[in-house]
């Protein structure tokens, strides 16, 4: 429950309504929207669960994972109580309208704990720093009274997580300003931890398991970088960064480094 937990973390929804019928709120449906490159976490949720339905956008290319039985949102707030750390306000009053004692959760993040497989799955990114020569580990979120107690220092053997909070804008004409948190994974030595982690917690996101499980080969040949433009070398080096960014991004030519120095 733990990997799922981090999954409603990051891109779940307790949705909760005013019933003028009966006159009190209700919580009419728990739902998880992902992109339907990232169906596969859907549907494990629904084979882990045997509860809930997946329904595809029409309009844009996300697909929605919905439970709106009683019986099934309770179950569901029975098995996460207490593992919750972000989407604290609707998931208190998703327990108070189901007389649920809640349970507030440990922000000390574990050693292999799933939760951080969950989160990195639907909220987080595996990135290449061509400047740093490695492979990172991401999380980014709106700085709150929630986000701010995240605790990974121990998550992930020997590695600490860097810290930075930042001013952000959104909305037309950057008019919302806001703080953001992030935790960064990005020393050239958490990389064989990053690997290790995700192999105890695998992710089920395809992207960034198939980035994860290159983190040793790149070890490998990493050091070629810095060999002349037409080496073999240099050669080795490039597909591998090449192949590492094409997979499953249609985008992945519009990465500035890649046809400055790669191509």
């Amino acid at each position: 429950m733990n990997w799922f937990a981090g999954i409603i973390d990051g891109d779940g929804n307790f949705d909760i309504r005013y019933n003028y019928v009966v006159n009190e709120k209700i919580l009419k449906q728990i739902r998880i929207k992902l992109h339907n490159r990232d169906i596969r976490i859907l549907t494990r949720i629904q084979d882990f669960l045997h509860v809930g339905r997946i329904r595809a956008d029409k309009n844009k290319p996300y697909s929605i994972y919905v439970v709106y039985t009683k019986e099934g949102m309770m179950h569901i707030i029975k098995n996460i109580n207490g593992l919750i750390r972000l989407k604290v306000p609707g998931f208190k009053e998703a327990c108070k309208l189901y007389n649920i004692d809640y349970i507030e959760a440990n922000y000390n993040i574990e050693l292999y704990d799933p939760y951080f497989a969950g989160i990195v799955d639907s909220d987080g990114s595996i990135v290449f720093n061509y400047a740093g020569n490695r492979i990172e580990c991401n999380l980014e979120f709106q700085y709150n009274e929630y986000t701010c107690k995240l605790n990974f220092s121990n998550t992930i053997l020997n590695c600490k997580p860097t810290i930075l909070k930042r001013k952000k804008s959104s909305g037309l004409g950057g008019s919302k300003d806001f703080t953001s948190i992030a935790f960064k994974f990005q020393n050239v030595n958490n990389m064989l931890f990053i690997y290790d982690y995700f192999m105890h917690n695998r992710l089920y996101c395809d992207i960034k398991f198939y980035r994860v499980t290159k983190i040793k080969p790149f070890i490998e040949i990493r050091k070629y970088k810095t060999s002349p433009r037409y080496s073999v070398e240099h050669k080795i080096y490039s597909n591998f960064v090449i192949d590492w960014i094409k997979y499953d991004n249609p985008l992945w030519y519009k990465v500035p480094f890649v046809s400055k120095y790669l191509l």
